[in-house]
């Protein structure tokens, strides 16, 4: 091979290595630009549902009816800036205490959910078990040792639960169980029986000792926890409920007729807040409040976190 032949292959070669090296660079490069662009659109979410929180904070600070906002699960919904909020408010007195509440209404709150007698039955004295402060097992409950024999890392609390979190470490619950009791518990109410005026649909089943014909285990969105946000195509149809559009501070704020619901009086409040950007970003907050303390201002956060989609649909592909 002569000098020119060997110079064209070298040439060639260099070529080819630029390019690779080039559309390497070119590929790192869009997908950085499209994390900024995920990260810059999952910012503006949760700025928007933090926004919902506080608008919600002057909703239930609004002095007589005018302007407050309703306290029993009703979802209002506005648009916001970029995108679009959607917020309940659940009154932490029409829950079940897990704390103080009687064993029959747990028990009842377990059926309501899909257990059936004698599993509801069991997992009620192993609550019961978890929380009391001796080390007597109950007929059906589970002490340090029943944890120990399972190869748990950990035993009984024997003292009260201090979060609601806390009952998916109870002996025998799952996690399926878990999500669908834990919206109708709490550890604030400190009241043996629910406010019902504000309690959510499974407390009122509970309390009437009503069985569901069927519940199903199917996966939902978000179930297993937020370990990271959702995005959903801004064209998604809403759901068939509309939200209410929140009431206006300084007006009277029944709507179609209805009364407000009279709140309890633990003045505890659970606000759930969704917000979607006009990009497909959502960011869903949680967080317990607690109205009308001494502090300034005049409420306290007893919990802050990423919550559970519930109020935003999510794009289902067709097959």
């Amino acid at each position: 091979m002569n000098a020119r032949g060997l110079a064209l292959i070298t040439v060639l070669w260099v070529l080819t290595l630029l390019s690779l090296i080039a559309a390497s660079f070119s590929n790192s490069t869009r997908t950085e630009i499209k994390l900024a662009f995920n990260q810059a659109a999952v910012a503006q979410a949760e700025a928007l549902a933090d926004a919902g929180v506080h608008a919600a904070l002057l909703g239930l600070m609004a002095s007589g009816q005018g302007g407050q906002w309703r306290v029993d699960g009703t979802v209002y919904g506005w648009r916001f800036g970029a995108g679009e909020i959607r917020v309940s408010v659940q009154d932490e007195g029409g829950k079940i205490d897990l704390n103080v509440s009687t064993d029959a209404l747990l028990k009842a709150l377990m059926v309501a959910a899909g257990e059936s007698s004698n599993d509801a039955a069991v997992l009620v004295d192993r609550i019961v078990d978890y929380r009391d402060i001796n080390d007597l097992r109950q007929l059906n409950g589970a002490e340090d040792r029943d944890y120990s024999d399972a190869e748990l890392p950990y035993g009984a609390k024997d003292a009260p639960f201090e979060a609601v979190e806390e009952l998916r470490q109870v002996y025998g619950m799952t996690t399926a169980l878990f999500d669908r009791v834990a919206p109708a518990l709490t550890v604030q109410a400190a009241q043996r029986e629910p406010h019902v005026p504000t309690a959510p649909a499974l407390v009122r089943a509970a309390m009437a000792g009503e069985v569901p014909d069927e519940i199903s285990d199917e996966p939902v969105a978000g179930k297993d926890g937020p370990e990271a946000p959702e995005t959903i195509g801004p064209d998604t149809e809403l759901s068939a409920d509309e939200p209410r559009e929140p009431p206006v501070p300084g007006e009277f704020s029944a709507q179609d007729g209805e009364p407000l619901p009279p709140r309890s009086r633990t003045n505890f409040f659970t606000i759930h807040s969704e917000a979607r950007s006009d990009s497909g970003a959502v960011f869903v907050r949680e967080a317990v409040v607690e109205i009308g303390t001494a502090s300034e201002p005049p409420y306290d956060f007893w919990g802050w976190k990423q919550g559970r989609r519930i109020l935003f649909p999510i794009a289902v592909e067709a097959e």
